[in-house]
């Protein structure tokens, strides 16, 4: 596992932790006055590896401090979803066809996610793609993520955000009130309290790394059907990850 044990967290399953390359089999040697590498960077690797190990910190953070915990968890939450949309921009100024790639690369008219995942085959393919099935997993648990994360960022009026707690077991504190402990007088649907598939609660601060593991595993399943619509081009050679360096010559 990348960061060492122990880690409850699995290891990044689309490819190693460290995903710079030297294109030039000669390693470049630090102590060479005035040399210069280039590289060309991966969104996607950077930010998906950021929020993989503030995943695992979530974890480890969690025996000794459930608030600590959910802080990590709420950073890596974002950041996976972020890495997402590095992704499928990026992946669409390399697979769209050229007069289409504007649809999914202009920052300045962005699509939101769902939307751009959904088009990027089409403008990708030369024929038709594979429809995509919206009600088939993982479409319903991604487009979860995808509220959750506009729930927070479109927070809404008060009305729409309140949370709700109940003393624990223990009685030295509180927590989340369980939606399957709602009391009979209180008008709250479940899922004002979480959502229905996941499970993951409306409520940040409610937000668990087993929240976590479960939105991971969902991203994870969306970039493997994304790949399965685009014929294995998103992930060929590990083109949505690499960030190739080389030794430029020297300057004269």
């Amino acid at each position: 596992m990348p960061f060492g044990d122990p880690d409850p967290v699995t290891p990044d399953s689309f490819g190693p932790s460290n995903g710079r390359a030297l294109a030039d089999p000669e390693i470049p040697d630090p102590s060479v006055s005035g040399q210069v590498i280039e590289t060309t960077v991966s969104p996607f690797h950077c930010l998906y590896q950021d929020a993989l190990w503030l995943h695992t910190q979530s974890h480890l953070r969690l025996p000794r401090s459930e608030s600590e915990a959910s802080r990590l968890a709420r950073a890596s939450f974002l950041l996976y979803l972020q890495a997402a949309e590095a992704l499928v921009h990026q992946a669409a100024a390399e697979l769209a066809r050229p007069e289409l790639v504007h649809l999914l690369t202009d920052p300045s008219r962005p699509l939101p996610l769902g939307e751009a995942w959904a088009l990027l085959p089409a403008l990708a393919a030369e024929e038709r793609p594979p429809a995509l099935e919206p009600d088939r997993p993982p479409w319903p648990q991604f487009a979860e993520l995808l509220a959750l994360r506009a729930a927070w960022t479109y927070p809404g009026p008060p009305a729409s955000r309140r949370a709700y707690y109940s003393a624990s077991a223990d009685g030295t504190g509180f927590e989340p009130l369980d939606p399957r402990r709602v009391p009979a007088d209180l008008a709250i649907a479940p899922d004002q309290l979480r959502s229905p598939r996941l499970g993951l609660p409306s409520d940040p601060y409610a937000l668990r790394p087993h929240h976590l593991d479960s939105a991971r595993a969902v991203l994870d399943q969306a970039i493997t059907a994304l790949d399965r619509r685009l014929d294995g081009a998103l992930t060929q050679d590990g083109r949505h990850r690499k960030e190739p360096c080389r030794v430029l010559p020297p300057r004269s």
